[in-house]
């Protein structure tokens, strides 16, 4: 039975009503509150399936009641979901619940204006004990509600990541608030997102009232409702009149660290521009980016807010001038939020409740106060500047030696023509020589002369010592500087400094694969020579077919393992394919990464597919992943279909870029690429090479 047809069941009962019903029964996720308004709540936890209705005990406005929860089915589980429907509640009051020996409480919404705090973060995945420090941390705030802004866990297709690196790690303040998730990538196709969460609208996107806050949830990977989605949010907003109105959803509009992304700049930004939106809170970089006010000339700023700390791995920042402080910050985190009537303070903590960064906004006649009306940039010019900063490289007609000098061209994303450029030396340059001059931008970039000092070296990491200086940047009269950063190395530049890797020959298999985990078939295949770190052969070895490309890991040394108790700490094989093999500065189009994982928990069998970014969700679904325990560690086969590798062609000759890393735990004891460099899988320029032979 579906959660829907139980709720249209009788959710709520009283003990005059109810038969004998057991008050201990297991629970395995939760309990957790969802979708609380001044009147109603839900209260939600999963149980094993032996277990049926459980009476759940409630107390808040001097009243108690007897509930009765309706368990549902979960498609493709055998787990319940049990539903408490509460209504009939009294506005802003704590309700507290007992589910057998399990406690917890909640608060209802007010009816009109009064002082409330509330938390948002996201970015929750992969690392429960990080996710765990942080939302202890959040539970000591006390929070009415908490938003969290997508990437609950690393895929949301395996059910068996939901407990450890969401439920179980945010246990602490799931017990004492209220939760309102926000779909990110990571939750794939949102069945299991849409089975445990209990939300307004069509769940992926919503909106809810809280006092005089107005809360919005876009859904960034709605795909072909797209359009349904923005009609539905211009009527929302439209009739909206809230002092205060949040939206948050995953990809950001705005960001420079990590992705980058841009998300929703041509139809959704304008839309909340017009209807006076104040904040617009993101995920998905797993950083913490403030951005100045940013809007329409004359209009109230949007203040953007990137929080992806809330526990996955953080992310590389970047210098902009549109940012707080000029640069984001890679570390965990949470932003708590305070409002009252017309004033909203927030401040950013670690986990450890030191301060990150604080703001504070008044709000007068739909405008904020002059010091941050002032600090504003109009739209387009955000749209212009906000990367200018952000990765800075400098491509060089002559490589320069030590002592000499030479011509270095300077491009950075979204220069606009005719912008003009100062360049200074910094104190502690490392010895390299430049004029203070100002130049113009020409064809998106700007040319200067540069002396490299003595011992002076270049590779994969740029020069050593890095190329530095200060800078200004002046556009339509408003001047954008930073004191100190660093100049990388450009694509062409970086061509001729690392010579292209040696392809390594993947050999044909004769015989189809079957992907079972069982590896006889392998053995006439020796495993991937690792020359680049000091290793001949590793784990991993590769075939291909016409139909794809085949993996196998013979996974038996100590440095690996797959624990069943602690499922999250399983290996996992990643394969960046660079399928074009362009050797691009960045990951194009053309670049897709894709994971496997034994599955410890389930044991032998179906492994875990746990990502294919760059592949179409029905080339994603034909991937292959099994395994199987051998004496020492495990077996673990998988198949990449060749429509998720195209334009490569699956024939005989044809050269991919490759990087592969199997890690444990998060910790990599096997890699592939061009370069000793630990970071150098980040750009597929780095990358090693393949070859497909017959």
């Amino acid at each position: 039975m579906s959660r829907a047809c139980a709720l249209s069941l009788l959710a709520v009962c009283f003990l005059s009503g109810c038969a004998a019903i057991k008050a201990d029964q297991p629970i395995v996720m939760g309990p957790y509150v969802n979708r609380v308004d001044a009147s109603s709540a839900r209260i939600l936890w999963v149980s094993k399936p032996e277990a049926s209705a459980v009476r759940v005990g409630i107390k808040g406005d001097g009243r108690e009641l007897d509930a009765v929860s309706v368990p549902a089915e979960i498609a493709g589980r055998d787990e319940l979901l049990h539903t408490v429907a509460l209504d009939g509640l009294k506005a802003f009051t704590r309700y507290d619940y007992r589910i057998g020996a399990v406690e917890g409480s909640f608060r209802t919404a007010p009816q009109g204006t009064v002082p409330f705090r509330f938390v948002v973060y996201g970015d929750t995945r992969s690392r429960p004990q990080s996710h765990r420090s942080v939302s202890e941390a959040i539970a000591k705030e006390d929070p009415v509600l908490v938003v969290c802004t997508g990437d609950l866990v690393a895929n949301g297709e395996v059910w068996e990541q939901w407990k450890p690196q969401f439920f179980d790690a945010a246990r602490s303040y799931l017990g004492t608030s209220v939760l309102w998730p926000v779909r990110g990538n990571h939750e794939m196709d949102a069945v299991f997102y849409r089975e445990l969460f209990d939300l307004p609208g069509n769940e992926l996107y919503y909106s809810f009232d809280f006092a005089n806050v107005h809360f919005v949830v876009l859904d960034t990977q709605i795909g072909d409702g797209r359009r349904e989605m923005l009609e539905w949010l211009e009527k929302d907003l439209a009739g909206n009149d809230a002092e205060w109105t949040l939206v948050s959803y995953h990809v950001p509009t705005f960001n420079v660290g990590g992705h980058g992304s841009k998300w929703g700049r041509e139809d959704f930004l304008p839309l909340m521009e017009e209807h006076g939106v104040d904040f617009v809170l993101t995920g998905h970089s797993h950083v913490y980016e403030r951005f100045v006010p940013i809007g329409p000339a004359g209009k109230k700023p949007l203040i953007h807010i990137v929080t992806g700390g809330g526990g996955a791995p953080t992310y590389d920042v970047k210098y902009s001038p549109l940012l707080a402080g000029g640069i984001g910050r890679s570390e965990l985190h949470y932003c708590v939020f305070e409002v009252d009537g017309n004033r909203c303070e927030m401040t950013v903590k670690r986990p450890d409740g030191s301060v990150i960064d604080t703001l504070s906004l008044v709000k007068t006649d739909g405008m904020y106060q002059d010091e941050v009306m002032a600090l504003g940039v109009e739209t387009e010019m955000a749209k212009q500047t906000a990367f200018i900063f952000a990765d800075l490289r400098a491509d060089f007609e002559v490589i320069p030696r030590s002592g000499q000098s030479t011509q270095a061209a300077i491009s950075a994303e979204g220069l606009p023509p005719e912008m003009t450029v100062t360049i200074a030396p910094v104190e502690g340059a490392g010895g390299w020589q430049l004029e203070s001059q100002t130049l113009v931008v020409r064809d998106g970039r700007f040319v200067f002369e540069v002396r490299a000092p003595e011992d002076m070296s270049a590779g994969l990491a740029g020069f050593d010592p890095p190329l530095r200086m200060a800078l200004t940047v002046t556009h339509e009269g408003r001047a954008f500087s930073v004191g100190d950063v660093e100049v990388g190395l450009g694509e062409d530049t970086l061509r001729r400094v690392i010579p292209a890797p040696e392809p390594v020959g993947i050999a044909y298999a004769e015989a189809a694969v079957t992907v079972d985990g069982d590896l006889p078939e392998w053995r006439d295949i020796s495993p991937m020579p690792l020359p680049f770190l000091g290793k001949e052969t590793g784990a991993l070895r590769f075939c291909w077919r016409e139909e794809g490309l085949y993996g196998a890991v013979a996974a038996k040394d100590d440095s690996v393992e797959a624990n069943p108790k602690e499922p999250w700490r399983a290996d996992t094989v990643e394969v960046f394919i660079e399928k074009d093999f362009a050797r691009s500065l960045s990951r194009t189009t053309s670049a897709a990464q894709y994971a496997f994982s034994p599955a410890p928990e389930a044991g032998p069998g179906p492994g875990h597919a746990l990502s294919a970014y760059g592949a179409t969700p029905e080339q994603a679904a034909r991937l292959e992943c099994a395994w199987r325990p051998v004496a020492g560690g495990y077996a673990l086969e998988f198949f990449i279909p060749a429509g998720a590798l195209e334009p490569a062609r699956m024939e005989a000759g044809y050269v991919m870029g490759m990087h592969f890393a199997l890690s444990d735990g998060g910790r990599a004891v096997e890699q592939f690429y061009c370069d000793k460099d630990p970071d150098g899988w980040k750009t597929p320029i780095m990358w090693g090479a393949v070859r497909l032979e017959k």
